[in-house]
């Protein structure tokens, strides 16, 4: 009798074994490119997944907020995640990603090169040296492969912006444009008026179907200008609600109205989802509020 136990007690564990085989399997070949605009409150946080490999662009302003919301998105299972990157050492950009590397195995972390002497920003760093992850330094031209239809390019910074930053680290905001067939998306970190004035100057290819508002819709971001080159279909706010900096702003806001720019808030919408089933056509997008 003992050893029929034993015998339906393996069986049993053979076959959890084998469904959560069966479930990585199966999420691994039909999950496809998804881009999620996370609900962090006042910080940016975003998570882009094709297949099981993930990049983090940003950590908000809470890691207990953060880990709640990558619980919805990555499966209890993996616990990796391949790219993390900040776009600069503000607080709403990178608190959540210190406890991100002391719960998931992160095997690159991209940073501007900005520095920082907060507290956080020091935490960030010591973690990243005791868990030996390794560091790359995001310049122009530099390039994160997710597949063979995902592509992530960096537009910003350049080594002129870096050895130029006096106090505001806004400036070495890491740009990227993440191009998937005939889909775009354009990140932008806090990118101020006077760095995006560069970039348009620059002649890069920065036009995207979906831009991420830099620095939340702040009136010292996002030109008219910028938005006509651009030219975006929509435009993700990450913003908390009753924010004290009246983030967005009524002149962003206008500016987008006048284009006739699709505006998504996360503290109206919550997250913002694109998920792109095909290089072919156009992301479907959901929203969680």
């Amino acid at each position: 009798m003992p050893n029929r136990k034993l015998i339906y007690f393996s069986l049993g564990i053979l076959l959890t074994f084998g469904l959560i085989f069966f479930g990585v399997n199966s999420h691994a070949q039909n999950q496809k490119l998804q881009v999620a605009f996370l609900d962090v409150g006042q910080g940016d946080a975003i998570l882009i997944s094709d297949g099981e490999k993930q990049i983090l662009i940003d950590g908000g302003p809470s890691g207990t907020k953060l880990m709640e919301k990558l619980g919805e998105y990555v499966p209890f299972w993996d616990r990796k995640i391949d790219v993390v990157i900040a776009t600069h050492p503000d607080a709403d950009h990178i608190t959540g990603l210190v406890d991100v590397l002391k719960n998931y195995s992160v095997d690159q972390v991209i940073e501007s090169g900005a520095q920082s002497e907060s507290q956080v920003f020091g935490a960030l760093e010591k973690i990243i040296s005791d868990k030996k992850v390794e560091k790359q330094i995001a310049r122009r031209g530099m390039k994160v492969k997710l597949s063979d239809d995902a592509e992530l390019e960096v537009f910003s910074p350049t080594d002129a912006i870096i050895s130029g930053l006096k106090d505001d680290t806004n400036l070495a905001s890491i740009v990227a444009k993440l191009t998937y067939g005939e889909n775009s998306f354009l990140f932008t970190g806090d990118l101020p008026l006077e760095a995006d004035s560069q970039l348009i100057s620059s002649r890069l290819p920065l036009s995207a179907n979906v831009l991420k508002i830099a620095h939340h819709g702040s009136k010292s971001a996002t030109s008219a200008q910028w938005l006509e080159l651009v030219h975006p279909k929509e435009a993700v706010i990450s913003v908390g609600k009753d924010n004290r900096y009246g983030h967005p702003t009524a002149e962003v806001l206008s500016r987008l109205q006048d284009d006739k720019i699709r505006i998504l808030r996360t503290d109206q919408q919550g997250d913002v989802v694109y998920d792109c089933a095909s290089v072919k056509s156009d992301c479907e997008l959901t929203t969680t509020k």
